[in-house]
């Protein structure tokens, strides 16, 4: 069996190789719906650097196929699977979904179901570690990042009674992050005292460097950064860092529904077909399999 996977290796490309044997702890998956954002753009801008090609897509849902030497419970159900764990990131450390069938390690998978979701809730692992940001974040934390897991942290505290103050890397996320409701700066001199956190959700290790100024004691870590980039500033060993990673699908419905406006979304019968979606459209494309 010929398996077509979508590859980085300095270009994105469509690559076919031969059907690999399956390790123990992992499962085979079928992409149902693939989620396409910030880490595959992280990638291909050298914010993560990989030293082996690696197969792109890093969360979404899947159909198992089969779960060889793991859980023989979960064949035949449908996955959610999350883009990282404590054995690393998909699309960076590990392959990805973009795949004809994906090898998926037992421990990205943190929920099932017997139904096939609609292809909106291929953002549920990104948003149930958003919702634990935001649960570690208290209830006024300024949050580092307008990509996709940063707004919707910023709703999340926002839906609990809370005051986030929210800053973008780039000029062209402001609008994005205005049009869910929020009031996004985008240089931290205009920022207010007393904060209760910072929340590190997206690569900006010089907005970072000038937070820390301000004194703040505990720092909220998305184990989807490049964490190399907290490590680089003295006045880091004087702040409580927290880097919660998603264990189970939980989120609000309603924040997912607001981050819809945003995404673009795909239908395609084929793998091949995706190589022209990386980098994505808008702060995301969702993408899904009709021949799935």
């Amino acid at each position: 069996m010929r398996v077509e996977k979508i590859v980085y290796d300095g270009v994105v490309k469509t690559l076919e190789s031969p059907a690999q044997v399956v390790p123990r702890g992992y499962v085979i998956g079928k992409p149902l719906h693939v989620f396409i954002d910030g880490i595959e753009n992280a990638v291909i801008n050298g914010v993560y650097p990989i030293d082996k090609p690696v197969v792109l897509g890093s969360t979404g849902i899947v159909r198992v196929l089969e779960a060889p030497s793991a859980d023989e419970g979960l064949s035949g159900k449908i996955a959610f699977v999350s883009p990282i764990s404590e054995r690393g990131l998909l699309s960076v450390n590990l392959d990805g979904l973009l795949s004809t069938y994906a090898i998926i390690p037992v421990e990205h998978i943190i929920g099932i179901t017997n139904t096939v979701p609609r292809p909106l809730s291929a953002l549920s692992c990104i948003a149930s570690l958003s919702y634990r940001l935001s649960l570690e974040a208290g209830p006024n934390p300024v949050i580092i990042g307008c990509g996709v897991s940063g707004l919707m942290t910023a709703l999340h505290v926002l839906l609990d009674g809370g005051t986030p103050e929210v800053i973008c890397a780039r000029r062209e996320s402001l609008r994005y992050a205005r049009s869910v409701g929020l009031l996004p700066i985008q240089s931290s001199e205009n920022l207010k005292e007393g904060y209760s956190s910072i929340v590190y959700t997206s690569y900006a290790p010089w907005i970072l460097r000038n937070l820390l100024r301000h004194g703040v004691s505990k720092l909220v870590v998305s184990p989807l950064v490049n964490r190399a980039s907290i490590t680089l500033f003295p006045s880091i060993n004087r702040v409580e860092i927290i880097m919660p990673m998603p264990s189970r699908i939980e989120y609000k419905r309603s924040v997912i529904e607001k981050i819809r406006r945003l995404l673009g979304f795909v239908e395609l019968n084929n793998i091949v077909d995706v190589q022209g979606l990386v980098p994505p459209p808008k702060l995301g494309v969702i993408v899904s399999f009709t021949r799935s």
